[in-house]
């Protein structure tokens, strides 16, 4: 069995016992925000990228919880290939994320502020437009992040977040040997409390 379904089988299976765990909390949170790429080809391309996430929340009895959700990342950019003199070529990234990961919460009064750390599942693709290229991938990497949430109403909290991921391809080119699409992402948003 390849270590990548290994990796999803193990996820999948702390997912399971997390809902069949009693919940003292859950939440769902939704949030958009800036990603800095810790690839600096990328940044040159595509600038600062604007995602977007949901995320549930689920809090065990104490302070440790599971988080799930889902992230899209799409950005426009322009490509200069190198010895081509002055042509640029537009192109498309998207990257979808799908976190699992573990948390430890500290509530201080109306703030749950939460450390935590996993795995993030991420699927990619970038299109050349105006030629017919394509590059697209999957890989799981880890993730680690801070989140608050600052209650307003009893279940509505004003939700912030930074989180970073590495996400080695594996892949090169002229610019870098091993393009990396992971790094830095703030989010702002919304939390609400189911129960």
């Amino acid at each position: 069995m390849r270590a990548r379904h290994r990796t999803a089988i193990s996820a999948l299976f702390l997912l399971v016992l997390a809902i069949a765990a009693p919940a003292q909390e859950l939440s769902l949170s939704v949030a958009a925000g800036s990603f800095r790429a810790s690839e600096t080809t990328y940044r040159e391309i595509y600038g600062a990228g604007t995602p977007f996430a949901a995320d549930i929340w689920l809090k065990l009895k104490g302070p440790l919880g599971l988080a799930a959700g889902f992230g899209r990342l799409s950005d426009k950019g322009t490509a200069l290939p190198l010895g081509e003199g002055d042509v640029e070529y537009l192109v498309k990234f998207v990257r979808t994320s799908i976190p699992v990961t573990i948390f430890y919460q500290f509530d201080i009064k109306a703030i749950d502020f939460r450390v935590g750390a996993g795995l993030g599942f991420h699927s990619y693709k970038e299109n050349w437009e105006t030629v017919s290229l394509s590059y697209k991938g999957h890989k799981i990497s880890p993730r680690f992040y801070t989140a608050v949430a600052f209650a307003v109403l009893p279940r509505l909290s004003l939700f912030g977040s930074v989180t970073y991921d590495t996400i080695p391809t594996g892949a090169g080119s002229l610019a870098a040997s091993d393009v990396n699409l992971g790094g830095l992402q703030l989010l702002g948003g919304i939390s609400f409390r189911i129960f």
